[in-house]
């Protein structure tokens, strides 16, 4: 009895974690959208423009949870200026960049289609060296993706590919891997459907 109960759970929570519309949804970093390039060299005192982009969205997105380290401090010297700045229709006004506190929380007003879809840019003035931007989790709304249903429901992003930049090498990203499997506020609203 309590083998098939942990089973059922186990289920359950793996149906759950992919409850909306956008279940392969893919987060990267692209210097040159739509072409997926993933890594540039460019010369020192270049501004560069790191656009954080989303694909495979089945059905469309009101909003994404993300954060990255501040470039300036996780990379002294590489850069002398990192701004943030969202670009999903009618969104709000940049209030905080997506390294500041637990990260960034990026919505829109309206449904936003496309394939991929421009979720914000960052600004970066180019001193030299090289670094990689990795994207990573918001820390209190892990990878969230909540698409345009009527329920707005819930699902989360995998990182296709993190930004090189000066030669850097970067971690792979995570799409791919079996996903570990974590009670989070959505599996739990799950169960109880």
């Amino acid at each position: 009895m309590r083998f098939s109960l942990t089973a059922m759970i186990v289920v359950m929570l793996t149906l759950a974690a992919h409850a909306g519309g956008n279940p392969d949804a893919r987060v990267y970093i692209d210097f040159d959208p739509p072409d997926y390039v993933h890594e540039i060299t460019p010369v020192p005192g270049e501004m560069i423009d790191a656009y954080v982009c989303i694909d495979q969205l089945g059905e469309g997105l009101t909003s994404v949870s993300l954060r990255f380290d501040d470039p300036l401090v996780a990379f002294p010297g590489v850069f002398g200026s990192a701004a943030w700045e969202p670009l999903l229709p009618l969104s709000e006004p940049p209030q905080s960049a997506p390294w500041d506190g637990y990260g960034i929380y990026v919505g829109s007003n309206e449904c936003t289609q496309g394939d991929p879809v421009l979720l914000g840019v960052i600004h970066l003035g180019y001193l030299g060296g090289s670094c990689c931007l990795e994207i990573l989790e918001h820390e209190l709304l892990p990878s969230w993706v909540v698409d345009c249903s009527n329920e707005r429901e819930l699902d989360h992003f995998c990182v296709l590919s993190h930004g090189g930049i000066g030669g850097a090498s970067c971690p792979p990203g995570d799409c791919g891997q079996s996903p570990v499997l974590e009670p989070t506020w959505g599996a739990v609203k799950g169960l109880y459907r």
